[in-house]
């Protein structure tokens, strides 16, 4: 029976690669920060400047959103991968222990 149980010896770095990503869109975040604070010190406050602010804060918002949201779920599936993984180890080791 143990030998039916066994966790792909892969199976981390099926999930591994979900961290990276998670790291880029929060680098991606960092920068998105940076050219909203660019953005909202930019163009002034006349009519000109109000608006661009009107056009490009609201464009910049969503995107902000976004990359949130993505870096949220990815964050969750990176936490998914790594506890499939250790339950999966478990299961196997506890077979092992079973089945002897």
């Amino acid at each position: 029976m143990a030998d039916g149980i066994r966790v792909l010896s892969d199976l981390k770095n099926k999930f591994a690669n979900y961290e990276e990503y998670e790291r880029c869109l929060t680098d991606l975040n960092r920068y998105i920060v940076e050219i909203n604070r660019i953005n909202k010190q930019s163009a002034g406050q006349d009519e000109i400047g109000k608006t661009y602010h009107q056009t490009v804060d609201k464009a910049t918002e969503g995107l902000t959103e976004q990359i949130a949201s993505i870096r949220k779920r990815l964050g969750s599936i990176a936490d998914a991968g790594d506890r499939t993984v250790k339950n999966m180890n478990n299961a196997d080791d506890e077979a092992t222990q079973t089945i002897g």
